[in-house]
């Protein structure tokens, strides 16, 4: 009697503990676990995100199969023009960089309405309704689409930026340089070539009601190829302008090309580019733009 009560006992304890269950999602990797995000950058980490056929969206015109999906939501609290932006090589050593695509959602009840989707750069504009709630989504391309196998396939630290624009226009300023021996091109020409760049420049970006209407810019300074004692110098200050109409006008400023401190070609005058980077328009003399420059000749003359 006692040995079956104990068997009893034992039993009933064992009933009493729950199945074992699956491990909750991590914050951010379905859309029921977003992270709810504001205006401003912040970094994350999508290293450990997985993707779910399910929510996940398949496709955004030629980039398709996604990895490492992130989902944040964002509400506005006015309407406004809204820049939603994925810088996804923030990592100081370049072990965590990888290539990213950004998807914004407008929910509506218990449906979600696609915004706008992007990669090269993962950035859209939109204009954002007072109150209503976004659903961003970050994932990572796949090598089919990219041909970068170390950068695709996987997660990895971006910085999430979210800007609100106050007014009809946005203003952004960049100075950026580098020194570095350029793997490519010296595999290409059969010596070592450092590349050197300093430059500095300026954009704005134009809204209407609708949204973005026209993005114009700035940008001057020069790039450097040395190999051999020898040295090719591009100098330019170049302006643009584009109305999103398909055309992409190069303002008319100078680029010059210098061998050696000695100028060798100049290109001037406005060209007018569709959107496959055919000239249109050409009011001026382009011999660079039309007919390239042979670098490694140059440099090995």
């Amino acid at each position: 009697m006692a040995r079956s009560l104990a068997v009893l006992v034992c039993l009933a304890a064992l009933l009493a503990v729950p199945p074992a269950t699956a491990g909750a999602p991590l914050p951010g990797d379905e859309t029921s676990t977003a992270i709810a995000a504001s205006v401003g950058t912040t970094q994350y980490d999508s290293t450990d995100m997985t993707a779910n056929p399910a929510v996940d969206p398949a496709a955004c015109g030629e980039f398709e199969g996604f990895s490492n999906t992130m989902w944040f939501s964002y509400t506005a609290t006015r309407s406004s023009a809204t820049i939603v932006d994925v810088n996804s090589f923030v990592s100081p050593d370049g072990s965590t960089d990888y290539l990213a695509i950004l998807f914004v959602y407008a929910r509506h009840g218990s449906s979600l309405d696609l915004v706008g989707c992007n990669a090269y750069p993962a950035t859209t504009n939109f204009v954002a309704q007072a109150g209503t709630t976004y659903l961003i989504m970050v994932g990572a391309l796949g090598a089919d689409d990219t041909g970068e196998p170390a950068l695709s396939d996987h997660g990895g630290t971006f910085n999430l930026m979210i800007s609100a624009i106050r007014g009809r226009v946005l203003t952004s300023r960049f100075h950026v340089s580098d020194t570095f021996v350029d793997p490519d091109l010296s595999d290409a020409c059969g010596f070592d070539v450092t590349v050197s760049f300093d430059d500095r420049g300026a954009d704005k970006t134009f809204f209407s009601s609708s949204g973005v209407h026209m993005v114009t810019g700035f940008i001057n300074g020069e790039t450097t190829f040395t190999a051999g004692g020898h040295t090719v110098k591009f100098t330019y200050a170049d302006g643009f302008r584009d109305r999103l109409d398909g055309l992409f006008t190069i303002v008319g400023l100078p680029l010059k090309v210098w061998l050696d401190g000695k100028l060798l070609s100049v290109d001037s005058g406005q060209l007018v580019l569709d959107q496959d980077g055919n000239p249109v328009v050409d009011r001026g003399h382009h011999p660079v733009f039309y007919e390239g420059v042979d670098i490694c000749a140059l440099l090995a003359a």
